[in-house]
């Protein structure tokens, strides 16, 4: 028997290996992006660059108030440095998910069949967005407060389905500090499930009148309950945070949230499990709950603190689970025998269209529909008629999957021609249906004796060091950024300390390299949710620099259009100099601008980053007052 186990454990390494190979494969890491460059700058703003204060994105509070992610990394910064601290941070943070991915699907576990392996695999490779608008994700490989929530509250789940209640409060209470708004949801789902156990804990509901008394008596932030946005700022909301809003929500994004809630529903129905099936129960009714009372009080009512709340963030802990568990519930309905194999074909169907992002939502999620009540409804059918279905749904897969990797490769080599084979390599195994294939390949290997699982962990320990190898993708920015040469910025002198820096499109060198306040970058709208002067002050800066936004919008629409990797990398550069004359004579300019190219007039310093992946580009620096000139007399 010990023979035997230990037989089992060394195969389940030997495939784990190759699994955390595939999802380094499928979540590069490019350095500060996204959410990640605001959350760096709040770190700055709390240690290093207090001048930060004044920026547009802080001068009026942020969301940052409510989390003390920015006092924890602060001191990490100083110990670790800035590239050490993110890597380590995602990493860790990956690996605490993982385990507790691991935990909560050993239900699922029958005989040999390694569910929960199948289940981290995908949620490895698998899209995790959430949500509208393809914004927000789980797992995300840069540095956020939510890479630090999230892994608290998967274990926290694990601590509830185990009945320590003081570690699931510990754990919740620790996220809370962290991200309210990602842990909101989850403290739903936990009391929703304790409720179906007890129904005294329906009494927590009470919570919710006292919240209201306390918005009656003006007390901050739960006054926000009673009050709603102004036109100007709602309209500001709806175009720059349009994500925020469920009636921006397209078609693709609905279709998602439907799947993953249908999914749980069956894996609770298929796996009855005490434990699971309530859990899995309490995350669907949550998240029909609060998308019921967004729709009411955030898009109908408009009130302050419920659309500040962003209660469709629910949706993360869904879509993970769906995820998780979809490769099991396809087996299960394969085994069923009859018409639900292509059931289970039509379900990896629709869950890889909703992957790629494609606009055939409608068509996979009739098919789908379609097969599971022909299946519910004829219980007899020739293998023949089965296996033409599933043949073609199959056919289908392998032709969405062609063309979306055909695509992405493509894209990839126009778009940075430097990346290399390693890079073009990581996209094509990370890919789920190549992924899932391979890996299915890999645990019918290990079971085939001595010989056979010595290849599959060669197999395996040759794809992780691989995807290991190509898995720091940053761009040369990025990469000055977080990992300085020590010596002061060449643009540093030419910039008093109280300067603002405008560098078209970008807002990551302008704190981290530059450290001074940037005028306008799209990014500093983000806290304009949460503020009502920072939307005022966004929204006049925006209109400041529509003109230019307008013009570099449709440069990458045209270069996107004709392939042109020339004219993408000028896109961020205005073309008109007048564009600039009319910004730097306008009221409230940017002292300083940073331009990607030189302009007629002389540039004050110039700068190029350390080239490792990307062409080499060079960076003028310019004051505002070199433009003024330019501008026609009246």
């Amino acid at each position: 028997m010990s023979t035997m186990w230990g037989l089992l454990r060394r195969r389940q390494t030997i495939v784990l290996l190759a699994v955390l190979g595939w999802m380094l494969a499928a979540q590069p890491y490019r350095g500060l992006w996204h959410d990640g460059i605001l959350y760096f700058g709040q770190v700055l703003r709390h240690s290093e660059v207090p001048a930060l204060s004044e920026d547009m994105f802080f001068a009026s509070g942020s969301q940052d108030r409510y989390s003390v992610y920015a006092h924890v990394v602060a001191p990490l910064y100083s110990a670790l440095g800035k590239y050490a601290t993110h890597v380590v941070g995602v990493l860790l943070s990956w690996t605490l998910m993982a385990g507790a991915l691991l935990t909560l699907l050993k239900p699922l576990e029958q005989r040999w069949q390694p569910a929960a392996l199948w289940g981290l695999l995908a949620y490895g490779v698998v899209s995790p967005i959430y949500g509208g608008g393809w914004v927000f994700g789980y797992g995300e490989p840069f540095l956020t407060a939510r890479t630090v929530a999230e892994p608290l509250l998967l274990w926290s789940l694990v601590a509830l389905l185990s009945g320590r209640l003081a570690r699931v409060a510990g754990l919740q209470g620790a996220a809370t500090l962290f991200h309210p708004l990602m842990a909101l949801p989850v403290v739903l789902v936990t009391g929703c499930y304790l409720a179906q156990k007890d129904r005294r804990w329906w009494w927590a509901l009470c919570i919710v009148p006292l919240a209201m008394l306390a918005g009656a008596a003006g007390l901050p932030p739960w006054d926000g309950l009673l009050k709603r946005y102004d036109p100007y700022w709602w309209s500001l909301i709806g175009t720059v945070n349009a994500q925020v809003l469920l009636q921006n929500w397209s078609l693709l994004d609905w279709l998602t949230v439907g799947l993953d809630l249908a999914v749980l529903l069956v894996v609770a129905k298929l796996r009855p499990s005490a434990g699971l099936t309530r859990l899995l129960h309490a995350v669907v009714i949550t998240n029909l709950a609060l998308f019921a009372v967004a729709v009411v009080l955030a898009d109908g009512l408009q009130l302050v603190l419920v659309t500040q709340l962003q209660l469709w963030r629910a949706h993360w802990i869904a879509h993970l689970l769906a995820v998780a568990t979809l490769p099991w519930l396809v087996m299960q309905l394969w085994r069923l025998g009859g018409l639900w194999p292509t059931s289970a074909c039509a379900l990896a169907l629709a869950m890889l269209n909703i992957h790629v992002g494609g606009q055939h939502g409608p068509a996979t999620t009739a098919l789908l529909l379609f097969t599971s009540l022909l299946a519910w409804r004829v219980r007899k059918v020739s293998a023949s008629t089965r296996w033409l279905i599933c043949g073609c749904i199959l056919l289908c897969i392998a032709a969405v999957s062609w063309a979306r990797l055909r695509d992405v490769l493509a894209l990839q080599a126009w778009q940075n021609p430097a990346a290399g084979a390693n890079a073009s390599a990581m996209l094509v195994l990370s890919f789920p249906t190549v992924a899932m294939s391979c890996f299915a390949a890999l645990w019918l290997l290990v079971q085939r004796g001595r010989t056979a699982l010595g290849f599959a962990a060669l197999s395996s320990a040759a794809l992780f060091t691989v995807a290991a190898a190509a898995w720091d993708q940053r761009p040369d920015l990025a990469r000055a950024v977080e990992s300085p040469s020590g010596a002061s910025h060449p643009f540093a002198g030419h910039l008093p300390p109280r300067a603002t820096v405008y560098w078209p499109g970008q807002l990551l060198p302008v704190w981290g390299l530059l450290e001074r306040t940037s005028h306008f970058a799209p990014q500093q709208g983000s806290g304009m949710l949460f503020n009502r002067n920072t939307a005022m002050a966004f929204g006049a800066r925006r209109d400041q620099h529509r003109n230019i936004n307008e013009d570099a919008a449709n440069c990458r629409s045209d270069a996107m259009r004709l392939r042109d990797r020339e004219l993408l990398a000028s896109c961020d550069a205005p073309s008109v100099q007048q564009r600039l004359a009319a910004l730097c004579s306008a009221w409230d300019p940017p002292d300083f601008l940073v331009l990607p190219q030189h302009h007629a007039r002389t540039p004050l310093a110039t700068w190029q980053p350390p080239t490792h992946r990307d062409p080499p580009l060079a960076y003028s620096l310019h004051s505002c007052r070199q433009f003024v000139a330019l501008q026609p007399q009246r």
